[in-house]
């Protein structure tokens, strides 16, 4: 792609398959090449982007600020996308989405659908309805998500990579189509919940990006959630801490249990929480239990967690005599039901475990914000 000048005015020059195409509209003008329809696309970064809270012109989690600030693990899972969704209207019969991942990333416990996919959901009959995923071939991928009749106006939510970073992604739409930011506030016109842990809550093992349940409570609460889940690296951090200052939330959540050291637990919660509420002493904090993990045929309760979130609670009850205000606590106990079955490995959820993790925690949040 090329850009000229003419006559003064900025244009966009496209070869493609030999045919040219001039546009000054800001689409991108091509040849489907799966039916030789026109499509025109329109880049991610001209409609609406939610779950981030910076407004730098890219999909990662933190701004470039906090390079230095975070720890490198954390500063380089930052640069996936992981709750970020584009919003979007249009009256399309068909749609189509290109985009790049930054690393090209694999897992031997999660569909790539989810590492490094999209999905794609639709406001219908008061609700988010899912409507198709965007399989993937490898960095660079492109996939029709609608070809359908009909010219109907309707508001979409296209929830970007877990496990993986976007470089680019565009939107395809019919050429005598529309496609502009949102008319509906669905999503937008709320404070978000900010959401800090593990694996787990970065979306590990979801089958696809709004199967996490960071996006399901987004769907069902209609507010966004700004996801800071780390795999691994979820650690009670202080840079972290200072992002989150950063976002004017409806609520802080805490759920570092899993990936911080038993005898850390305590120490970091409560430096953590105090330091958010120096910063924020409106906003209130939740700090939940990990959940106990089902791999094996020992007692769950006499394991580490079971140990971990013993100091959690004990952190919760400094913090509470300490005088803060808005602290709340939520237990781990039937996060993801109690038939084994939630899970692929013991430890992080399917989708199944994801819905009922959401399930689960929804009530806790909605009162806290209520």
């Amino acid at each position: 792609m090329k850009t000229i000048s003419l006559s003064g005015s900025i244009f966009r020059v496209i070869f493609l398959a030999g045919i040219l195409f001039v546009t000054n509209t800001g689409y991108v003008f091509c040849e489907n090449p799966k039916d030789g329809d026109t499509l025109k696309y329109a880049d991610g970064q001209s409609l609406t982007i939610i779950g981030k809270y910076h407004s730098e012109k890219n999909y990662a989690r933190f701004p470039k600020s906090y390079e230095t600030k975070l720890r490198k693990d954390v500063w380089d899972l930052g640069q996936h996308s992981a709750g970020i969704s584009i919003r979007f209207r249009t009256n399309a019969n068909v749609i189509n989405v290109r985009w790049t991942v930054l690393g090209d990333n694999t897992m031997d416990h999660m569909p790539s659908t989810g590492i490094k996919g999209v999905d794609l959901y639709s406001w219908v009959d008061n609700g988010w309805k899912y409507v198709n995923t965007a399989r993937v071939k490898g960095k660079v991928n492109e996939f029709t998500l609608v070809k359908t009749s009909g010219t109907v106006f309707r508001e979409y939510l296209l929830n970007l990579p877990l496990y993986d970073g976007i470089d680019s992604i565009s939107i395809g739409v019919n050429s005598n189509a529309e496609i502009t930011v949102p008319h509906e506030k669905y999503l937008i016109d709320k404070k978000p919940v900010v959401y800090y842990g593990s694996s787990i809550a970065q979306g590990g093992c979801a089958s696809r990006p709004g199967m996490a349940f960071t996006n399901i409570l987004e769907r069902s609460m209609d507010r966004s959630f700004i996801n800071m889940g780390f795999s691994g690296s979820g650690t009670f951090d202080i840079p972290v801490g200072e992002a989150m200052s950063e976002i004017d939330a409806a609520l802080y959540v805490i759920d570092c249990n899993p990936n911080t050291q038993t005898d850390l637990v305590y120490e970091r919660a409560v430096e953590l929480v105090k330091f958010l509420k120096l910063k924020r002493p409106e906003i209130p904090v939740l700090l939940v239990e990990g959940f106990y993990y089902v791999s094996g045929f020992g007692d769950p309760k006499e394991s580490d967690q079971a140990k971990k979130n013993a100091e959690l609670q004990r952190a919760y009850n400094t913090l509470k005599e300490s005088g803060l205000k808005q602290i709340y606590y939520r237990k781990g106990d039937g996060m993801i039901g109690d038939d084994f079955e939630g899970t692929v490995d013991g430890v992080h959820p399917n989708d199944l475990g994801m819905m009922r993790f959401a399930k689960s925690i929804q009530p806790s949040i909605e009162k806290i914000i209520k």
